[in-house]
């Protein structure tokens, strides 16, 4: 079963669109200028990136538009603002590190403006030569979850919620930036969440319960009604009704704990397992946007306020593990962004090529 229309087209992402470069073409000509020899003739490099540019229109727009973005005098601005503070945080040490705050590597150096060859300056970036200033020019982003694209039972909600019927049943309801995949056998009906919010009304089947897998947590359920949302290092499950069993799978020994309605828990990569009330009757609110964060990190809320909303943040890497508590709409990037600035006294930049950067 596919999705059709706004959700999944099951067309190349390559070619899909027309009328210019998707991220995955953008994404791919970043990394291309970020290769040693790209800008210089007769290398292996520069003559196999004019061979992708030459695959079609689309490819040769995107590489264009990253070397606009890199010629931004707006950019230049960003990389002097951040060669000072990385320069800066090297002589203060660790006294100027707020709580949460990982100090700068002993190995970095800051950043230097190349006059000569932007290539240059693109590897500057992406060699980690200042962390800081990755987030420049990389959406926040961790190891992407593995492509289920062309899986079946793919379902993705690209630019609006999803909802979806099973075959045995059940209604999916997926949040926008949602992606999971399901597969039924004789023993279980899976259900796989790469990434999003997912409000689950299971039809009861005792012989075979439903199962709901993310990276850090296995939920199974015979009949009921919840919620699991998975982001990049914590997953949550929230009761409305009925009883689910909800299994730490990253860090042993795993430990496993019963929901019921009303309840909630929050799990992490490193094994840490939290309970929590859940209020059960606003349960479609994570449909819109409304999110609960206790303790989470700010990179998984920045995730979160992107995949939701479809904006493109940026985040300063300094300030990835600094702790968030409050409720958000993380549909809504500019509320978001303003409770942010105000909670953890940050600023956005806004940059070139429709990027907003959070930063200090």
């Amino acid at each position: 079963m596919r999705m059709t229309g706004n959700h999944h087209t099951g067309q190349n992402p390559e070619i899909s669109n027309q009328e210019g470069p998707t991220d995955l073409l953008v994404d791919q000509a970043i990394a291309w200028l970020a290769r040693d020899g790209v800008d210089v003739p007769g290398t292996k490099t520069h003559d196999a990136f004019q061979v992708w540019c030459d695959q079609s229109p689309a490819h040769d727009r995107a590489a264009r538009q990253v070397r606009a973005f890199l010629a931004d005098s707006s950019f230049d601005d960003v990389l002097r603002k951040f060669d000072t503070a990385s320069l800066n945080d090297g002589k203060a040490g660790a006294r100027t590190m707020s709580a949460g705050m990982p100090s700068p590597s002993s190995h970095a150096r800051p950043l230097r403006r190349d006059t000569g060859r932007m290539g240059s300056r693109m590897r500057s970036v992406f060699a980690g030569a200042a962390a800081v200033c990755a987030a420049v020019l990389v959406a926040v982003v961790t190891l992407s979850p593995a492509d289920h694209s062309t899986h079946p039972g793919y379902i993705a909600a690209n630019t609006a919620s999803v909802t979806q019927a099973l075959p045995d049943g059940s209604t999916l309801q997926l949040a926008r930036g949602t992606e999971l995949y399901w597969e039924f056998s004789k023993r279980e009906r899976l259900i796989t969440l790469d990434k999003g919010a997912v409000v689950i009304s299971a039809a009861p089947n005792r012989d075979r319960p439903l199962v709901v897998t993310t990276p850090q947590s296995r939920v199974s359920v015979v009949g009921t009604r919840f919620v699991v949302i998975g982001d990049d290092n914590t997953s949550e499950v929230g009761v409305a009704e009925g009883t689910v069993r909800v299994t730490q799978q990253q860090s042993p020994p795993a430990r496993e704990v019963t929901l019921h309605a009303g309840d909630g828990v929050v799990v992490s990569g490193d094994g840490d397992v939290r309970l929590r009330d859940f209020d059960g009757a606003s349960i479609e609110q994570v449909l819109v946007g409304w999110r609960v964060f206790s303790g989470a990190s700010l990179i998984d809320v920045i995730h979160a306020v992107n995949r939701q909303s479809g904006t493109e943040i940026l985040l300063d890497p300094r300030l990835s593990d600094l702790e968030i508590r409050g409720r958000f709409n993380v549909a809504d990037a500019t509320a978001s962004l303003d409770l942010l600035t105000r909670t953890i006294r940050a600023k956005v930049i806004n940059l070139p090529f429709g990027y907003r950067l959070l930063t200090r």
